[in-house]
């Protein structure tokens, strides 16, 4: 390889780890906001005398999106159990939610 060529290929490399670098602090940025607005609204449905099933839902769905994510990086158990828990969870509100919305009572 020529001095150029080793050039052009360091910068490409540099070019793809700032790239993934933003995109990884965008996404961590975005679960802070999703968790922290999440949040908001299941303290405010609690004090308004509501049970927010849709919110805890997607949130649980986000969490185990983001587990999965983890789980498939680094293999192990906790994240493993974390995923399969809050999708349980994410179905179970998610149900509950529908439910709710057609009035079905068990």
């Amino acid at each position: 390889m020529n001095r150029e060529e080793v050039l052009r290929k360091s910068k490409k490399d540099m070019w793809k780890e700032e790239y993934r670098q933003v995109r990884y602090s965008g996404q961590e940025l975005g679960a802070v906001v999703f968790t922290c607005l999440a949040g908001f609204l299941i303290i405010l449905d609690f004090f308004m005398g509501k049970i927010s099933y849709e919110v805890q839902g997607l949130f649980f769905a986000f969490f185990a999106s983001l587990c999965y994510s983890k789980y498939r990086t680094y293999q192990t158990k906790t994240y493993l159990v974390l995923l399969i828990a809050s999708a349980l969870g994410s179905i179970v509100f998610i149900g509950l939610y529908i439910m709710n919305l057609y009035k079905i009572n068990f």
